[in-house]
């Protein structure tokens, strides 16, 4: 009996002990299978919020280009320089609301710039990129267009394609210019940038450029700065305003009728006086 009772006692500690290790090893399976599931739902998580910045910014990256649009930056987004920076050749970030363009410089191999529909101003700086050839920046708010030429002209050495539609410093209907306006501009234009082939939105014709080259310095027209106040001889500064009110209370001139006696007898005047008036 006791050794029966201890057989069966010992038998059923084993079991208990068996049991409690497949018990250890399932509670075990599924912790890693929770830990694994953890780590796949963080990542998971990790590559959706990616995932969605992407989609917020609506970048697009292809074979070089890399597009921007829509997304309303202020300014070249710093992840974006890091990432993409000596990748991109054309780079487009239209329809946004950028202000400035620093981070340019990143992009060393840019061939392409397309900054329309932005609210860039005056005076616009750029970095030097000696590959770019193309550059787009219609619609904007460029009012000083020698500054613009002039950063051009010194950045962009292998610039060949120009287009500044929409922004004030291009004449056009809109802003109450007409054709002879825009003609002196694009004169102007090519006068300063010689080298090219494509201004706005159509080819430069080789007698445009045999033109501006002949009268293209002639055709900038710079408004001049108005003063409210003029200096005189004593060189003290006087209020315009002032001036005018002054002048406009003194009389220059008395109308009324005189009385007078015409002497002439040959002259034409002659037919409309009577006798009695010689």
């Amino acid at each position: 009996m006791t050794d029966l009772f201890g057989g069966e006692l010992e038998s059923t500690e084993s079991d208990l002990e068996t049991s409690g290790s497949s018990s250890n090893r399932k509670s075990n399976e599924d912790s890693s299978q929770e830990s694994d599931g953890s780590e796949e739902s963080e990542s998971g998580e990790s590559e959706d919020e990616s995932s969605s910045s992407d989609e917020e910014l609506k970048i697009v990256f292809e074979k070089g280009k890399l597009t921007i649009l829509r997304s309303d930056i202020t300014e070249i987004p710093q992840n974006v320089i890091i990432e993409y920076g000596p990748k991109v050749t054309s780079l487009d970030l239209s329809h946004n609301s950028l202000t400035k363009l620093e981070g340019l410089s990143s992009f060393p191999n840019l061939e392409s710039l397309v900054v329309d529909n932005n609210v860039l101003e005056s005076p616009l700086k750029f970095p030097k990129l000696k590959k770019l050839k193309t550059l787009w920046v219609n619609k904007n708010q460029l009012k000083d267009l020698e500054q613009l030429l002039s950063s051009v002209k010194t950045c962009f050495p292998s610039l060949r394609y120009l287009s500044m539609f929409g922004n004030p410093c291009c004449p056009n209907f809109f802003i109450g210019k007409d054709h002879e306006d825009y003609k002196r501009y694009r004169l102007y234009v090519l006068y300063k940038l010689p080298k090219l082939n494509f201004l706005d939105s159509s080819p430069v014709q080789k007698s445009e450029k045999k033109e501006a080259k002949r009268v293209g310095q002639f055709m900038s027209v710079k408004k001049p700065k108005m003063q409210n106040t003029v200096v005189l001889e004593d060189k003290q500064k006087v209020d315009i305003n002032t001036i005018v009110k002054r002048n406009s209370k003194k009389k220059s001139a008395k109308f009324g009728y005189t009385k007078y006696r015409y002497v002439g007898k040959r002259s034409e005047g002659n037919r409309f006086i009577r006798d009695g008036q010689l």
